[in-house]
Parts: structure tokens; C-alpha cells; sequence
């Protein structure tokens, strides 16, 4: 956030994060639901140890967006206490939640296409391609 930053905007990148985090939460939810499939078929040991390595990073990532959830204030209240505290302090405390954001988009993003590329390897596996 810039010094020429306004309230309205802070509040509507807030609304942004909150939407996004809840939007890939339930992406997450979704692919849970093709790994509870996949568990269900007669895969090799090895496919059963990824299946559930992706299992244990969706529910890393979705503790993440809870503590990120967390720490985006609601109202308005804390909201106008954050744009002000963010306004008077140095710049790395300004773009913390910025980064989190961002650093966590890169992470999901990396985590999302290895579970697709998974997907789709399990699926010629399960054709016999």
C-alpha cells in the first residue's frame, strides 16, 4: 500500500483477498473430493503415497488461509485502525499482507498444477495409456 493509497481502496483490496482465499478454499475442497476418488481405486503403493502427499499439502494450504482469513480485519472499524497504522509505519510493515498474499498465490499456484499434472498421469495410468 502507497502513501496515495485510499481507505476505499485498502477496504477494496481487503474484500479482493478475502473473495480470492475463499474462492481457492473451495478449489481445494474440489480437488479433496478427486483425491477421496482416487483412494478408492486400486492404485500402487507409490500413486497412494502421492495421493496422500497432496492430501496433507491441501490441508497445509488451507491452514494458510485460515491464518490469512484471520488476520484480514472485518470490520470497519479495524479496518480504518489497519489503513492508519499501515499510513504511519516503515514500508516493509506496509506491504506484509501484500506479500503473504502474493507469496501464497505462488505457492498455491505451484501446488495447483502439480496436482493437475498428477490428475491427469493417474487418469492414462487408469486407461492403461
Amino acid at each position: 500500500m502507497d502513501s496515495t493509497t485510499s481507505i476505499e481502496q485498502f477496504q477494496e483490496e481487503l474484500q479482493t483477498w478475502k473473495y480470492e482465499l475463499s474462492s481457492i478454499k473451495q478449489e481445494i475442497r474440489h480437488f479433496e473430493s478427486h483425491l477421496e476418488d482416487m483412494a478408492k481405486e486400486k492404485l500402487p503403493i507409490s500413486m497412494l503415497a502421492e495421493v496422500e502427499h497432496f492430501q496433507n499439502t491441501f490441508i497445509c494450504q488451507k491452514e494458510v488461509i485460515d491464518k490469512l482469513r484471520h488476520d484480514l480485519p472485518d470490520s470497519k472499524h479495524k479496518v480504518e485502525n489497519i489503513f492508519h497504522i499501515l499510513r504511519t509505519t516503515s514500508d516493509a510493515a506496509q506491504h506484509a499482507l501484500a506479500e503473504r498474499m502474493d507469496t501464497f498465490r505462488r505457492i498455491y499456484e505451484d501446488i495447483k498444477q502439480e496436482f493437475k499434472q498428477f490428475r491427469s498421469y493417474t487418469t492414462l495410468q487408469a486407461a492403461g495409456l
